[in-house]
């Protein structure tokens, strides 16, 4: 068992004894079953992992490094970065997993990084086998949920200015791990207006 398993394996089922309510389940059963089933994948390169319109077959955990979704503009045929998955986050087109249908997002995984993986039938097996693992996937949904909301909320309410100071700060890494042009997909602006904001507010 590597050091990344065995630390997700370990958070899990503490995760899990603090939100057990009387759900009868086995930890070293859940152990045994998650250091089986669990891969490991190391990248030194830039790796598309989904296109839109396939069928996510894997859950990811950015052990390491950086994750990003993404989509095209019809309209402008420009990169649209919706996700960008730091270190010790869950990694997939949820709905398009979950429902078994065709991604609408392009997942690239960045150089340097570590991913854990579960797949489709793996996940179903274990859910069949320890049911308490479900809690964990709906406190993922709540997750998933409180994140788009507070994305839509500051496209709105907050400048781009004060989005890119949020993102330097959830994503301490974000300038070494990613190009300029897919930070200011993320915010929701072109590069030239990102290094406008950076010129006349100096940079953070």
């Amino acid at each position: 068992m590597t050091r990344q398993v065995k630390e997700l394996v370990q958070a899990l089922i503490k995760r899990l004894r603090a939100q057990e309510q009387g759900i009868s389940w086995e930890p070293e059963k859940l152990e045994a079953l998650l250091t089986d089933m669990l891969g490991e994948s190391r990248y030194t390169q830039r790796q598309l992992l989904l296109s839109t319109g396939q069928l996510p077959e894997h859950l990811y955990f950015v052990a390491e490094g950086l994750l990003r979704g993404y989509c095209y503009d019809d309209a402008s045929g420009r990169a649209i970065t919706l996700y960008l998955w730091q270190q010790a986050s869950w990694a997939v087109p949820l709905n398009a997993f979950m429902k078994r249908q065709p991604s609408d997002l392009y997942l690239e995984v960045m150089p340097g990084s570590v991913l854990l993986s579960l797949s489709y039938g793996q996940l179903t097996a274990l859910r069949a086998q320890v049911p308490a693992i479900d809690s964990l996937l709906r406190e993922l949904l709540l997750h998933y949920y409180a994140f788009h909301k507070k994305r839509s909320q500051d496209l709105l309410t907050r400048s781009a200015w004060e989005r890119y100071l949020d993102l330097l700060q959830t994503h301490p890494r974000i300038e070494q791990q990613v190009s300029k042009e897919v930070i200011s997909s993320y915010l929701g602006v072109t590069p030239q207006s990102l290094s406008r904001l950076i010129r006349e507010n100096g940079h953070p």
